[in-house]
């Protein structure tokens, strides 16, 4: 989690030389039982949703607390730095290059919300390992094509754009919404087989065909998975600087803010080309369900990272699971690092996590050396 310094805002209130007691600040207002929260939807992020459902908690009771929606972050912003909202709910991917304007007008990211839904979806009336030989899926994302030609590499995996190289219609539409309509159109004329989007995007279009979760760990051992797009489904909590973090704790959640942390941490330490290659999975996990889990699938490795130096097993002790993978453009290589460490350690392991990564990725994008002048030039392992 990134914080930023903004400009001092006072917390008292002082005569001045008229003698008049000047309005109070914008942070007396948060001392009174109210909270005003805006938020902001994206095509694959229903931020208000989440916030609506949240103030229907018992936890809330005996709070005026509401939310409003705003127009695009940089309204939302401003309108927090003025002092008409008390907080801002956005997803994280709004605020992603914003630092400076964030900390110009006296805010900060504050925490995060559990993600909730951060897989995407296969629309098509097959599943995944029923498909066609070489049938057309179409995703906007190089990261799931990549990773469904991994699990089938006899697909035709498609961006958007490519779409009209293959089919006659209409030009690709640029607003997401309208674009996951038109995909569906071709779906029903039979011109494409599949086309992946958000589950949000999914209910929010209208779509009628089936629909598949390509999930991140698949109930039967060795089969597809997919991890998420970085920060998929993440909601980032705003508030001004000062503002009393009892109250922001109640809209912030601890799995959350060590998913927003752990994910800033990583895509900020990676090369801009992996930006949209990159898929990332950071939750919270509790022990008893890794030691099913580690049952289940006879996994010693699994069973013996739950337990602590002593040997002993704290069964209260929440640890935190870290995946990230890169995938050839392929996809029939994969580079991985898995982390499962106690919470009270999670950022130490990240920076680990990161340095073991580098040296991964060095070695594996490198060209391979000949064992002999006589071999053949070989191609890096991953590229």
């Amino acid at each position: 989690m990134t914080s930023s310094q903004g400009s001092h805002i006072s917390t008292g209130a002082h005569a001045d030389h008229t003698g008049t007691t000047p309005a109070p600040p914008l942070e007396v207002d948060a001392m009174e039982n109210r909270l005003v929260v805006g938020t902001l939807d994206t095509s694959d992020c229903l931020v208000r949703e989440q916030i609506d459902s949240l103030f229907e908690s018992t936890q809330f009771e005996g709070i005026d607390a509401s939310a409003t929606d705003v127009g695009d972050f940089k309204t939302g912003l401003n309108d927090l730095s003025k002092g008409k909202l008390d907080l801002l709910a956005v997803p994280v991917t709004e605020t992603l290059g914003s630092s400076d304007l964030i900390s110009n007008l006296g805010c900060v990211i504050i925490g995060a919300r559990t993600p909730r839904r951060p897989s995407m979806v296969l629309v098509s009336p097959d599943r995944l390992m029923y498909q066609p030989k070489s049938a057309i899926i179409v995703s906007d994302s190089e990261l799931v094509r990549r990773q469904l030609l991994r699990a089938r590499p006899d697909l035709n995996t498609i961006s958007p754009e490519e779409v009209q190289g293959l089919v006659e219609g209409p030009k690709t539409p640029e607003d997401e919404q309208d674009q996951s309509k038109w995909m569906g159109e071709l779906l029903s004329e039979g011109k494409i087989d599949g086309f992946v989007i958000s589950r949000t995007e999914y209910e929010t279009s209208g779509q009628s065909e089936r629909r598949h979760t390509l999930l991140p760990f698949p109930k039967d051992r060795g089969a597809p998975h997919f991890l998420p797009k970085p920060f998929s489904d993440l909601v980032a909590i705003l508030c001004r600087v000062g503002f009393p973090s009892s109250k922001a704790q109640m809209v912030t959640e601890s799995e959350g803010n060590t998913a927003l942390w752990v994910q800033s941490r990583i895509m900020g330490d990676l090369a801009d080309s992996f930006g949209d290659t990159i898929g990332i999975q950071v939750r919270h996990r509790q022990v008893g369900g890794l030691l099913r889990q580690a049952e289940d699938n006879r996994d010693l490795v699994l069973e013996q990272a739950c337990h602590d130096p002593d040997g002993e097993i704290p069964e209260d002790e929440v640890r935190v699971e870290i995946k990230i993978e890169a995938i050839s453009e392929n996809g029939s290589r994969t580079l991985a690092l898995d982390r499962l460490v106690p919470r009270r350690d999670f950022q130490h392991a990240t920076i680990s996590l990161l340095m073991d990564w580098g040296r991964l990725v060095k070695e594996t994008t490198r060209a391979v050396p000949r064992d002999h002048p006589t071999d053949e030039e070989a191609p890096p392992f991953l590229q």
